[in-house]
């Protein structure tokens, strides 16, 4: 199991998302091995495992709520994946908000970790200069 010893919300959601992508894939699938090779490598990241992940048409999402349907409000970025590459989109996610097109996974992933953690840092503008979402990493 690639998250141990993690027994809160957050943690038993990345588990189930692994478990819902895990290897083997059909033949000539498209999609699973791609999002694969984010997932796992994804739950290793402290700043994405201070979320909730979630998928969605090929994409890697997280939240802050655990609520997929939240997702209008939240700033976080997303990661489509194929076997032709990965894009990874700013919010709103579409083919217009593309920060980066790779067939690197692990390059889409860093762009990701580093565009989050920018999110849960800034401040959220009418807030009178507080935090944005602030998400404590598992294990803390």
């Amino acid at each position: 199991m690639t998250i141990r010893g993690g027994d809160n919300e957050r943690d038993r959601e990345w588990r189930a998302t692994l478990d819902a992508w895990r290897p083997p894939h059909q033949p000539g699938e498209r999609f699973g091995p791609a999002l694969w090779s984010l997932l796992e490598p994804a739950a290793q990241e402290p700043v994405l495992r201070g979320l909730f992940p979630w998928t969605s048409m090929n994409a890697l999402h997280v939240s802050a709520t655990g609520d997929f349907r939240d997702y209008s409000s939240e700033p976080f970025p997303a990661i489509a994946a194929s076997t032709c590459g990965f894009l990874v989109m700013t919010h709103p996610w579409g083919p217009d908000r593309v920060v980066l097109d790779t067939a690197d996974p692990a390059i889409a992933l860093a762009c990701m970790v580093r565009l989050t953690g920018d999110q849960i840092s800034s401040p959220v503008p009418g807030d009178g200069g507080r935090e944005g979402v602030v998400a404590e990493p598992s294990g803390r």
